[in-house]
């Protein structure tokens, strides 16, 4: 009886630990996609840098990449532009929703 409560215990406390990163995750891209409107690409890239490695979507690569673009990194900008369309072929940016 012990053992299984210990068990409920380690899962509820998993169960809250990543829901807490994911949302945390979120707010960091929501963060990017206000930056990114504001044209400060340079703070949006750094948030999208960390962003992609916790989460690849194909709109953050996308934002990544046309963030750098915008920065006169075309040669970069161009390895993140790649990475959207291998996630998804069938990409669009008109998909990335800014609110």
């Amino acid at each position: 009886m012990r053992t299984t409560s210990l068990i409920l215990s380690f899962l509820l406390m998993l169960t809250l630990t990543s829901t807490s990163l994911y949302a945390q995750v979120n707010k960091d891209y929501e963060r990017a996609l206000h930056l990114y409107k504001n044209k400060r690409f340079s703070e949006a890239s750094e948030i999208l840098y960390r962003y992609v490695q916790k989460k690849p979507t194909p709109s953050a690569y996308y934002l990544l990449g046309y963030s750098l673009y915008k920065l006169g990194r075309h040669a970069e900008a161009m390895k993140y532009f790649r990475e959207a369309y291998l996630l998804d072929p069938e990409f669009k940016p008109e998909k990335i929703r800014f609110k």
